[in-house]
Formats: structure tokens, C-alpha cells, sequence
């Protein structure tokens, strides 16, 4: 453990603790943007592909109440959670 953390003080002596931590904060951006994309997989579709896609739905273009207007849009339908069986109280009479 302790060569470990001798190891770690060595690079970032040798690289410099800026460009150390400039790389740390890149490598967790893209991380971070890879699993935005993976939860986006409806975005930017056109119409009839989106219609076609069981997981996405399509949005028509609407007038938001302070006046902007919205372009229609493809959209992922949201997940259903997973439910242990319904257990709903008897009523008694």
C-alpha cells in the first residue's frame, strides 16, 4: 500500500499537480457526457423513426405560456418501475 501511494506522489510530481488535475477532471467529464448520451437514445430523431421506436415517443411542437415556442421532438418514454407484487390493504367492512 505504501509503494502505492509513493508510486501516486512520483506521477503527479512528474506531471504537475495542474496538469494532473486537469486530466482527472477530463477523464470524469467524459464519463460523465458517456452516460448522458446512453440515456438520450431518442434524441434527435425524426418523426417517423421515433414513432417506429417502442422506447421513444414523439412531442408535438407546443406555445409555452410566457410565449416561447417549443419545436416539435423526440423523447424517451420514461421507464416503469419494477413492482413487487401490489399489495393494497383490504378494506374492512
Amino acid at each position: 500500500m505504501l509503494a502505492m501511494q509513493e508510486r501516486r506522489k512520483v506521477i503527479v510530481m512528474r506531471i504537475g499537480l495542474r496538469n494532473f488535475a486537469f486530466v482527472a477532471l477530463a477523464v470524469g467529464g467524459i464519463a460523465a457526457s458517456m452516460d448522458a448520451r446512453a440515456a438520450s437514445e431518442c434524441k434527435g430523431l425524426e418523426q417517423s423513426v421515433c414513432e417506429g421506436n417502442e422506447r421513444c415517443s414523439w412531442v408535438n411542437g407546443y406555445k409555452t405560456s410566457k410565449g416561447t415556442e417549443v419545436s416539435s421532438f423526440c423523447r424517451k418514454k420514461p421507464e416503469r418501475k419494477k413492482s413487487s407484487q401490489s399489495q393494497t390493504p383490504e378494506k374492512k367492512s
